[in-house]
């Protein structure tokens, strides 16, 4: 896929049709869908002219091959922006190391197994299984010995599973991947998804460099400084 910038505006002083156009390898534009696709999702009432096409292209692509509910990402910026209902997912937080250094990120949760196993473990590791100890203590109190039966674990791996979980988004910590942004100025633009695994920031990084930075004319001193 083609893809090119408009260099030297920020993206909030033109309108949406004038950020950016793409075109697939066969020379197919597909700006005009990729626009209507951030209108559908919510992206563009989200936070208009402050997200790049990078963001849409991942989320795009993600909703194509069936593996990302775009509206769990517009959910995190509608609550980032302070206009939609609160995240039960961790706070964003500033990168403190290259080469990521000087963006923020804020946590979105995916969809599938994996993200599902990773908080559970999360939730293991902060809560251990309360029920089945509570089960200790209440046997230990009664000076009693009692065996688990096969009548007990649904109840245990629903407090394990699904107890945690809930303990986690109570506590807004749930985790999950990036959703990569910058400030400026007060507000916030959003850049690209990510995740939080440093093996992968390089890659993310020239990203940002390649397209981000047409887009955005603050973001290149910006991360000059950081």
């Amino acid at each position: 896929m083609a893809l090119e910038a408009t260099r030297g505006m920020d993206a909030h002083l033109m309108p949406m049709v004038q950020k950016f156009s793409a075109r697939t390898e066969d020379g197919k534009d597909i700006t005009a869908e990729l626009q209507e696709f951030a209108n559908q999702i919510g992206l563009e009432q989200a936070a208009p002219g402050r997200y790049s096409l990078l963001l849409v292209l991942g989320l795009f692509g993600s909703v194509k091959a069936g593996v990302l509910n775009p509206a769990k990402v517009v959910h995190e910026i509608r609550a980032l922006e302070g206009i939609g209902p609160p995240s039960q997912l961790k706070p964003p937080r500033q990168n403190k190391h290259q080469p990521l250094k000087g963006l923020w990120h804020k946590h979105y949760l995916e969809d599938g197994l994996r993200a599902t196993a990773m908080n559970v473990q999360k939730g293991l590791n902060r809560h251990g299984m309360p029920l089945f100890e509570q089960r200790i203590r209440e046997t230990e109190a009664a000076g009693e010995t009692r065996y688990l039966t096969a009548e007990d674990i649904p109840a245990l791996v629903n407090d394990v599973i699904g107890g945690n979980l809930e303990r986690l988004a109570t506590a807004k910590a749930l985790t999950g991947e990036w959703i990569v942004f910058a400030q400026h100025e007060g507000r916030n633009y959003y850049l690209c998804l990510a995740t939080h695994e440093p093996s992968t920031h390089d890659h993310v990084r020239r990203q940002i460099d390649a397209v981000c930075c047409l887009e955005f004319s603050f973001l290149s001193s910006l991360l000059d400084r950081a």
